[in-house]
């Protein structure tokens, strides 16, 4: 099956689950920038974990030329086929020759296309997740995104069935993107570092997302804090990990996120919390506050689990 890029949208990628395990290597560990979504997007579209799909920002539209089965997800995500209007968040029917246009309709929140089969895209050491700042995945293997007129290859799922029962994901359980409730932050061992008094300036204050965000890391501006560190060697950055530079303004490290960093960090964003934050857009407002890493552990697990348990309903 051939999908032909009509119009790219603002920003559109081809991403999988990333270089898992490659950091050591010096290459970032790339991946989804929401990853809850994009798991969702593959399981309601019938692919593998790890099946590659697009992340996009801005509305995009494809055209198949057979006969598919897609699904969208992220944050407040639209899908139009051939102009009509069809539920994010399940598996669609596509028509072969149809046009689809997919998007979120909050402009700089990341929308995800899922279409089932075998996607026939180039693995760039291991993966075919794209890393424009690294040169590394996309269709050409060196970091391009996605532009109007390109086209790539799906074999279609051939056990898939006319009889086949569509999958859906009830809207009371699609993730809450708002930030009514703070992000929580799982203090690392540089805590101890910033002063009683910038602890609390960070847990207490509103952090406004500044407009220099990418998929490397989201810059904050609001009350800043600062550290007692001078000076320290560089080491290993993690997803969510909250540099704060001289400046004093926290940065929220991404998936795309330089390998090493110098600069203290207060912690680290839970992973609970790092795929709504993911989808925050330039003007918004954040709380953070500290979290116990035993507490942060066994909302991840009751997480996971609640996943594999609604998958399990759906299927």
């Amino acid at each position: 099956m051939r999908i032909e890029v009509l119009s790219k949208g603002l920003f559109a990628l081809i991403i999988d689950n990333g270089r898992v395990g490659r950091q050591r290597d010096g290459f970032c560990e790339s991946g989804p920038m929401d990853s809850s979504a994009y798991d969702w997007a593959n399981f309601l579209a019938f692919n593998l974990d790890g099946t590659p799909c697009i992340e996009a920002i801005g509305e995009m539209q494809l055209r198949v030329d057979e006969d598919c089965i897609i699904a969208v997800t992220g944050r407040e995500p639209i899908l139009l086929v051939d102009g009509n209007a069809e539920s994010s968040y399940q598996s669609q029917k596509i028509s072969a020759g149809s046009t689809i246009t997919f998007g979120s309709t909050l402009l700089g929140s990341k929308a995800y296309l899922a279409i089932c089969g075998n996607w026939q895209v180039p693995k760039t050491v291991g993966s075919a997740c794209t890393v424009v700042r690294e040169k590394l995945g996309g269709l050409d293997g060196k970091g391009s995104a996605l532009k109007d007129n390109d086209c790539f290859e799906v074999l279609a799922n051939t056990r898939m069935k006319d009889s086949t029962k569509m999958r859906r994901l009830s809207r009371q359980y699609i993730d809450d993107y708002g930030f009514l409730e703070s992000i929580r932050v799982v203090p690392g061992y540089q805590f101890s570092s910033f002063s009683n008094l910038a602890l609390r300036t960070f847990e207490t204050s509103k952090y406004t997302v500044s407009s220099s965000i990418d998929r490397m890391g989201f810059r904050f501006t609001g009350e800043p804090v600062a550290s007692d560190m001078e000076n320290m060697r560089s080491e290993a950055i993690h997803l969510g990990a909250i540099q704060v530079p001289s400046d004093g303004q926290p940065i929220v490290m991404m998936r795309d996120r330089q390998t090493l960093g110098g600069y203290p960090k207060l912690g680290c964003v839970s992973p609970c919390d790092i795929n709504r934050l993911a989808q925050a857009v330039p003007g918004e407002k954040v709380n953070f506050t500290f979290q116990d890493e035993e507490e942060a552990r066994a909302d991840w697990l009751l997480m996971t689990s609640r996943r594999r348990r609604l998958q399990g309903e759906i299927l």
